[in-house]
């Protein structure tokens, strides 16, 4: 049975969509600035989840966790997916990335994944269109990747794979269950404050006692406030719009717009082939998003 997303509600789904890029790549500068400067990985995550964790708070108390629609596999995808592990991963990987390759090696593989996932856990037939739109997206992600060097970046990259992945299953399990945008927001803040801070506390290296207060506070807002809360509201969006393929490779925009951000806020300057990358996923985006959406398989 072809199934087709009306024009109206395609367009509102690439909004939110670029919405998130737009948010996401101001992250991966911040984030960036952070590590190199005053903060650690860990010292993100914190702030960004306790920040977003009390915003969020009188949701998950009027709605819960959802554990009846997730189940408790389900929950712990979409904390894991998009909450603190996450998180910590990407910062970790800055301290060695560049913010520019960092944002083009974890969009691409992340839609790559959840497209090819989707086939089997949605049932969603993609078109030739969108396969090759997804391997141009993958093709220039891992091109960028490529043009990494230096041997402490490595790690790095393995820990933005690890992320695409999980990245990945949240789209897939966000789809299935069908959340509010608002309520799976929710979930993961909150769900990343209850079971990371007291761990952060306990035993994870801090820097945050001696950071400027300055600091704390821009990457609070920005990154608990518009990143998880305002950047997963308006991707949660648009994976409802568009499906979970066409949704999830909307951020593959990220490395577009991102080395914009790096050079003017970090004099992080992409050679041409980081460039030329960029828009071969540029290209894989548009046929990915194409108004010809996915097929569905009819269960017996």
């Amino acid at each position: 049975m072809d199934e087709q997303i009306p024009r109206r509600p395609m367009l509102a789904g690439i909004a939110w969509g670029l919405l998130a890029v737009v948010i996401w790549s101001g992250s991966f500068v911040l984030i960036r600035l952070g590590v190199k400067t005053t903060l650690n990985a860990y010292d993100i995550a914190a702030v960004r989840f306790g920040f977003a964790g009390v915003i969020l708070l009188p949701i998950i108390s009027k709605d819960g966790f959802g554990v009846g629609r997730l189940r408790w596999w389900g929950l712990l995808m979409l904390v894991l997916g998009q909450g603190a592990p996450y998180a910590v991963l990407v910062g970790l990987s800055l301290s060695s990335v560049p913010a520019s390759q960092a944002a083009a090696l974890l969009p691409g593989p992340m839609s790559a994944a959840a497209a090819i996932i989707g086939t089997f856990v949605l049932h969603e037939l993609l078109s030739l269109r969108r396969w090759l739109g997804v391997g141009a997206v993958l093709f220039g992600s891992l091109l960028i990747a490529g043009l990494a060097r230096a041997p402490n970046q490595h790690l790095g990259h393995v820990a933005l794979l690890t992320a695409a992945v999980l990245w990945a299953l949240y789209v897939i399990v966000l789809r299935r269950a069908k959340l509010s945008a608002l309520h799976a927001t929710a979930i993961v803040a909150v769900g990343s404050a209850i079971s990371y801070l007291p761990l952060y506390f306990a035993i994870l290296p801090s820097e945050l006692g001696s950071a400027p207060l300055a600091d704390i506070a821009v990457q609070a807002v920005y990154q608990g406030g518009l990143t998880t809360v305002v950047g997963l509201v308006a991707f949660n969006r648009a994976v409802t719009l568009l499906g979970s393929a066409a949704g999830a490779a909307l951020p593959a925009l990220i490395p577009v717009v991102t080395p914009i951000m790096a050079a003017a806020l970090l004099n992080e300057i992409p050679a041409i082939g980081d460039v030329i990358a960029a828009c071969i996923i540029a290209i894989g985006v548009l046929l990915v998003s194409s108004p010809k959406r996915s097929t569905y398989r009819q269960r017996p």
